[in-house]
């Protein structure tokens, strides 16, 4: 079935790319504009961002001439050109751009048709309708969804934990006020306050009646934590030597050396150590019974909005239309002719199944290769076009001698920008195409189905005949009518038509775990270097590992995004869970588990020690992040300094390509949050605060990025939310946990009582010690108290069964009988949670896994009959805002993306997107099929002669095997017009006239003989 093309043994690969070229070289570049359509979408000043109405501002030639020609010299460079025939490229242009293709509009002049939500989302480069933008403060939260369900689900969430954490943070107001009271810190000496000044109004009232808040010798955002300043030094007799206190063991690290003190006087010599005074014991009998509240409500808050998950989908699914909800995939295709053609699919599934319409088909195959070595092709053409000061000169025909004109490029720019030379690229695109020439010789199978139907409830029909379980899924079948060709059919509901990767759709199964064993390895070691890293900023200073953390938190998506491109992904949720499964590791470990490990135990409630570095963290968090992704400071420069400068139309519209959202990436930082705040809540309940404003300012900050900053991006769908139910569930299990281990463990120092001592010992001590800063003289001991090391982390105890029994089995030192009790409850209330969460993550996992093997895992809803009349009157055709599978790619650098098939046959509605500078264009300019020779000769003869698509579709029919009959390269897509069946219609009408002669000999063919013999349909 492969073409033997005569000249391919001198065909060289340069001919190949000058026959390119010359295919192409009357068609406009994707990417450029024309300069004659300067504002053609006649945008109103009010409905500009912000940012272009300063740039028309600085800009004007009324304005000040100097601000005019510093800010934008294209424009002075314009005004100077003698040549007017000569385009220059236009500022204001590429800020339409930007409006208009990068950020997502809305449909404007009427309210949306969809049951949630103000506004219906309008097509990437919408022209013939009138389109705003979508205004930032009225967008409810519900039409959040038009970006994809999963967009939807990550706001709702935030709103449920910006309540939860409010709700929360009144629960512990009381914990608050004891933790800033004397009764929790007396008797400490220093500077006295006024303590209601960092207090509101409303606290500082009930401060002066009498609730005590003071001012202690740390910050007042420290007020409300469990920080203990007041300490003191008493004598130790025996167990305590340094052993204790190395951190040689796992129960001790890391060390310390400021709890440990020599004290001599006169002739006795002995030691000395640090004990935190801080009281919990009889004056907070509310603090156990308050955390243990808010545990329960958490957990139990968490747990409904979890089980409450699907009715939110339901609801967003419901009132967003979808291409997903009328399509199946097909992912095991048998390998036959047949497969290969979009009518016989058509035509089996309206005759095996009653009351059918087929809208559209799509065909993909397993063409991985020669797509990733196009589009590579593409990127590096569009770098060396970006080296010419006019890319309009660009003549693939000459690029040796191109090249040779242009000047030598600096070495910074190849130092510091990694970017290639000229001479390079030009090589790089001469490999590219001896891949591609070979690649082109290969015969490719079908990977992959795409069918959707008119309705809803036609897709719904099929999912529930056609999904069977793995094992015995022969027996579990229906009827034998079901079974294609001997096949029975791996069906499944897709992703959304962007969200496919269609270069990466085949990959074999071990392939792709090899390459995320690979990447997952690379990630754990830069996880450990990360540690390593904070660890010794933090012996340094607190407030130095707190920005070392931040600067981690912001660049890692960056570091992991890069990683998990080199895995495979059959789409964009699939990338974003692994993405998101390692953006997770790296924040938890840096944010959450980091400083619990490299902060000694003993510092837990020091003024510098791991409360002051929690609140470090909520403060970078509520501030620093936050400013950065308002201010956007490289998108600015983009936008405002290289934009203006750029010397031609193309690389000024890539300054205003922002980056695109990244659900998966901001769900990371949900995640992080609430398992920060809940980590250290029972020793920092005001974190519930700042929790609060966090969650609240990212739902504003997120929702402004998405509608005025970040580039669209696929749709995406719930496989991100299902993924934050599972961490979640981990959150409230360590939330448990902790606030067992925090509460038996207080005081956090290691000592306890040991009994008395002689008069001898009362007196005045000399005090030395090995600690920095340590600058203690003497000190004077008035009790005949002794006392000695005993190890309070029962967090690192390893024992089996962990019960609160064999936890607290040696706590009697420091725990009182009230404490023990609320301990011991709080314990049996840790095991029972994980027992829950572990039991239903475990219940989940199998029963998902039994209907894998057993049972279909689909069920149709039960519809009434006023329900399923409604989603059949809405028909696929009629829905404007969702579009078929059309294969196609994404290139950096391109303003549209590429098409990965011959759109001929399809309507172009479909496509999702259109070039706005080109209304009436047949999309060829952003068809990579036209790359290769071969088939742009074959496309332009058919086009010519639609007779020759005929003949050569009688070929496949009664000689799939004649070698003269061309085996396709890419995937093959067709779209029908609906038709109202009054009768039992077995036919169907295409939408392209030139496929008239095609369906004649579908009529003339029996379907048997069809489905037997027919292998690309009409593969015009």
């Amino acid at each position: 079935m492969k073409e033997k093309d005569e000249n391919a043994s001198v065909s060289s690969p340069v001919k190949r790319v000058m026959s390119l070229a010359l295919s192409q070289r009357s068609l406009p570049m994707a990417g450029d504009l024309k300069n004659d359509s300067i504002t053609g979408y006649n945008d109103e000043l009010s409905d500009m961002t912000i940012g272009r109405r300063w740039a028309r501002s600085l800009s004007s030639p009324s304005g000040c001439c100097c601000i005019s020609d510093c800010y934008n010299p294209s424009h002075r460079e314009q005004d100077e050109e003698e040549d007017t025939s000569k385009s220059e490229p236009s500022l204001d242009k590429a800020w339409e751009y930007f409006e208009h293709q990068t950020l997502p509009r809305c449909l404007a002049g009427g309210l949306s048709d969809s049951i949630l939500g103000k506004y219906d989302r309008a097509e990437i480069g919408e022209h013939t309708k009138k389109t705003m933008l979508y205004p930032v403060w009225s967008t409810p939260m519900e039409d959040m969804a038009d970006f994809g369900i999963g967009v939807g689900l990550y706001f709702s969430t935030l709103r449920f934990l910006a309540i939860l954490s409010l709700f929360a943070a009144c629960i512990n107001i009381p914990n608050m006020f004891y933790f800033a009271s004397e009764d929790y810190d007396a008797g400490r000496n220093g500077n006295q306050l006024d303590p209601c000044i960092a207090w509101p109004e409303w606290v500082a009232s009930s401060c002066a009646v009498g609730v005590g808040i003071r001012e202690k010798a740390k910050s007042w955002l420290l007020l409300g934590t469990a920080v203990c300043s007041n300490t003191q030094w008493e004598m130790c007799l025996r167990d305590c030597g340094e052993e204790y206190w190395k951190g040689e063991s796992w129960q001790s690290f890391p060390g310390t050396t400021d709890r440990l003190a020599t004290g001599s006087m006169d002739d006795l010599n002995i030691t000395f150590l640090k004990r935190n005074i801080c009281n919990i014991e009889e004056t907070s009998k509310m603090y156990g019974p308050l955390i243990f509240s808010t545990v329960i409500i958490v957990m139990t808050a968490i747990y409904y909005w979890i089980y409450s998950q699907k009715k939110r989908i339901e609801l967003f699914d419901n009132a967003e239309h979808s291409s997903t909800d009328y399509t199946i995939e097909i992912n095991n295709p048998p390998k036959t002719d047949s497969s290969f053609s979009p009518d016989v699919w058509k035509k089996w599934f309206e005759v095996t199944f009653d009351d059918m319409e087929v809208a559209a088909c799509t065909i993909a195959l397993d063409n991985e290769q020669l797509i990733q070595a196009l589009a590579n092709r593409r990127s590096l053409i569009m770098k060396l076009q970006n080296e010419l000061e006019r890319p309009e000169d660009f003549d693939i025909d000459h690029m040796d001698d191109i090249v040779n004109h242009l000047d030598k490029m600096p070495k910074w720019k190849r130092s510091f920008c990694f970017a290639a030379s000229p001479k390079r690229l030009v090589e790089a695109i001469k490999n590219q195409t001896a891949v591609i020439s070979t690649l082109s010789e290969k015969d490719y199978a079908v990977a992959s189905v795409f069918v959707t139907f008119q309705t809803q409830v036609q897709q719904k029909e099929v999912l529930g005949k056609l999904l069977v379980p793995a094992f015995c899924s022969r027996r579990k079948l229906d009827y034998k009518k079901y079974i294609y060709e001997g096949t029975i059919l791996k069906v499944s509901e897709p992703a959304e038509p962007s969200a496919i990767h269609w270069w990466d759709l085949n990959v074999a199964a071990w392939k792709r775990s090899s390459k995320r064993f690979i990447t997952t390895l690379i990630s754990f070691a830069m996880i450990l270097i990360s540690v390593c890293v904070i660890g010794y900023l933090r012996s340094v200073s607190s407030a130095l590992s707190g920005y070392a953390i931040t600067v981690f938190n912001l660049i890692t998506p960056k570091v992991v995004t890069m990683l998990t491109m080199l895995e495979s992904h059959p789409n964009t949720s699939s990338f974003s869970a692994s993405q998101y499964l390692k953006v997770t590791a790296f924040r938890w470990t840096n944010t959450v588990l980091i400083n619990n490990v490299i902060i000694p135990f003993t510092d837990t409630l020091a003024d510098d020690g791991l409360i002051k570095s929690i609140m470090v963290l909520f403060i970078l968090e509520l501030s620093l992040k936050p400013v950065l992704q308002y201010l956007d400071i490289w998108g600015a420069l983009q936008r405002h300094f290289f934009a203006p400068r750029a010397t031609h139309q193309r690389k000024m519209n890539l300054c205003f390509q922002s980056s695109a959202y990244d659900i998966g990436e901001r769900s990371t930082n949900v995640t992080t949050i609430l398992f920060f705040t809940l980590y250290y809540a029972a020793i920092f309940p005001c974190g519930f605060i700042f929790a609060f404003v966090i969650f609240s300012q990212m739902y504003w900050s997120d929702k402004y990025s998405i509608l005025r900053q970040w580039r669209q991006g696929p749709k995406i769908g719930t496989s991100i939310a299902k993924m934050t139910n599972i961490f979640f569930l981990i959150a409230i299990a360590v939330y448990a946990i902790l606030t067992f281990n925090f509460y038996a463990m207080f005081p956090f120092d290691n000592v306890c009582e040991d009994g008395s001592v002689d008069d001898e010992y009362l007196g005045t001590w000399n005090i030395t010690s090995d600690a920095k800063d340590f600058d203690l003289k003497s000190i004077e001991i008035t009790q005949n108290r002794s006392y000695t090391f005993c190890n309070q982390n029962i967090l690192r105890k390893f024992t089996f069964p962990p019960t609160p029994a064999k936890l607290l089995s040696t706590s009697d030192a420091w725990l009182s009988d009230n404490r023990k009790n609320m301990a011991t409850i709080l314990g049996w209330f840790m095991i029972l949670t994980v027992a829950i969460i572990i039991s239903t993550i475990a219940l989940k996992t199998i029963v998902q896994f039994i209907k894998y093997l057993f049972f279909a895992d689909y069920k149709i809803q039960e519809m009434t009959e006023e329900k399923r009349s409604e989603l059949e009157k809405l028909r696929f055709c009629d829905i404007e805002e969702i579009k078929a599978y059309v294969p196609q790619i994404t290139i950096d650098g391109y303003t549209f993306p590429f098409l990965l098939c011959d759109v001929d046959e399809i309507d172009k509605e479909m496509i999702g997107w259109s070039n706005p500078e080109d209304p009436e264009s047949n999309y060829d300019a952003h068809n990579l099929i036209f790359d290769i020779p071969k088939v742009a000769d074959e496309k332009n003869a058919m086009r010519e002669d639609p007779k020759i698509a005929a003949s050569a579709l009688e070929t496949f029919v009664t000689n799939p095997a004649d070698e003269n009959s061309n085996a396709p390269l890419f995937s093959i897509v067709k779209s029908w017009k609906a038709v109202e069946k009054v009768e039992a219609l077995t036919l169907c009408i295409p939408t392209m006239d030139s496929d008239e002669q095609s369906t004649e000999l579908f009529d003339n063919l029996t379907f048997e003989k069809t489905r037997e013999n027919i292998e690309a349909g009409s593969r015009a």
